[in-house]
This record gives C-alpha cells, sequence and structure tokens, in this order.
C-alpha cells in the first residue's frame, strides 16, 4: 500500500516530467546503500531526479524522454549488490 501510494504521490508531484519509475531496490541494508544507489542513478545520461528510501526499498526516478528503464537498472546494479526492478512508471 505504502509502495502505491508513493508511486500515485511521486506521479502527480512530477506530472511535469517526461517519465517517472518507481523502482524496487532489492539489497539495500544500511544507511549508505540508498546513497549509493542514488549516485549511480544520477549518472545516467537524462536522468533529472532521484530519490531512494531505505525504509521502503524504493528509488523514485524523474527522467527526460527516451532514457529507458535498463539503464537505470543497470546503473542499480552496478552501484553494488542491489537488484532493481520497476514497479510503477508513466509517461508525460
Amino acid at each position: 500500500m505504502v509502495k502505491a501510494f508513493l508511486t500515485f504521490l511521486t506521479l502527480v508531484t512530477f506530472s511535469f516530467a517526461e517519465k517517472v519509475f518507481v523502482i524496487d531496490v532489492e539489497g539495500m541494508t544500511c544507511k549508505l546503500c540508498p546513497v549509493a544507489v542514488k549516485k549511480a542513478i544520477s549518472k545516467v545520461k537524462g536522468v533529472k531526479w532521484v530519490k531512494t528510501s531505505l525504509k521502503n526499498k524504493i528509488a523514485v526516478v524523474v527522467t527526460e524522454d527516451g532514457v529507458k528503464e535498463e539503464e537505470i537498472l543497470r546503473a542499480i546494479k552496478e552501484a553494488g549488490n542491489y537488484k532493481g526492478k520497476v514497479i510503477g512508471s508513466a509517461s508525460f
């Protein structure tokens, strides 16, 4: 329920963005994990904004049009022992 609410809230808040991804991030276990994941996602060309949550184990990513979810998931994987799965997305 929390993830669904965060997805809805993000889509409403960033309705001006071209793409929004909500990603379940498996493997985040400490306070540094969300920092590493956020840093890796931020390096993907076209990413405008990233928010990560250790508590909810998610990342919310706002991108320009043309950024593929595979690019973001690859960045998450390369950040460490993490596995990402898109649980929500929208294009505007």
